[in-house]
């Protein structure tokens, strides 16, 4: 395996938060239906953050897993 950038394991790490966030938002949301129905808006809100914290989830996990080009300037007597 290709050995991460600092960038990457930053991604990476907000990818893993972001599911975290996403399963305690369907916990939540789990939780407000029993209790209030799913008329509030608050239900409508913990399901719009499901699926907010579950997409940024995947985008950050797919750029922590790409394999990125080296795009750093070089000099000519460094090639």
């Amino acid at each position: 395996m290709k050995k991460r950038k600092w960038g990457q394991k930053i991604s990476f790490f907000f990818a893993i938060f972001c599911y975290i966030m996403a399963l305690v938002s369907i916990i939540f949301s789990f939780i407000w239906k029993g209790d209030h129905g799913t008329q509030d808006p608050i239900y409508a809100s913990a399901l719009a953050s499901i699926f907010f914290f579950g997409c940024c989830g995947i985008v950050l996990q797919t750029i922590a897993n790409t394999n990125l080009p080296d795009m750093s300037f070089k000099s000519e007597s460094d090639v």
